[in-house]
């Protein structure tokens, strides 16, 4: 499944960098994170408004990055988002920071969960599902 993209722009800033010069790595975590919540309030929602619309919170629960290119400060970036497979209680975002010329600067997947009140795993409702395929 490859879901209509989401683009957030960002640019590096000086406190995200480490003492060679380039942003840090653990930044890049960040950065996706902020990508996600751009995906979801695009289409009408945050992190805090799917427990009162769909009854579960949707919690991280793994992620790969790749990093590929030093970023800098000041380098403007875009970060893609999209959702590439939805299972019955997980959903995978396939997400990109890319340089204005596109070449990738880092990337990777990040698996999320539904999870009940009890917190524990449960089904993906079927709004919310409606809205990953949006």
């Amino acid at each position: 499944m490859k879901g209509t993209p989401n683009d957030t722009e960002i640019e590096a800033r000086s406190y995200e960098l480490d003492p060679y010069g380039h942003v840090n790595n653990a930044v890049y975590v960040n950065w996706l994170e902020h990508g996600r919540l751009c995906f979801f309030r695009d289409r009408g929602h945050t992190y805090t408004s799917m427990p009162e619309t769909f009854g579960v919170h949707t919690v991280v629960v793994h992620q790969e990055l790749s990093y590929r290119l030093q970023v800098r400060l000041g380098d403007r970036l875009k970060i893609t988002t999209r959702i590439v497979r939805l299972g019955s209680t997980s959903f995978t975002f396939q997400q990109d920071v890319a340089l204005p010329d596109g070449r990738s600067a880092a990337g990777g997947t990040v698996v999320m969960a539904c999870v009940g009140p009890a917190g524990r795993a449960v089904p993906i409702p079927k709004g919310l599902r409606e809205l990953l395929q949006s």
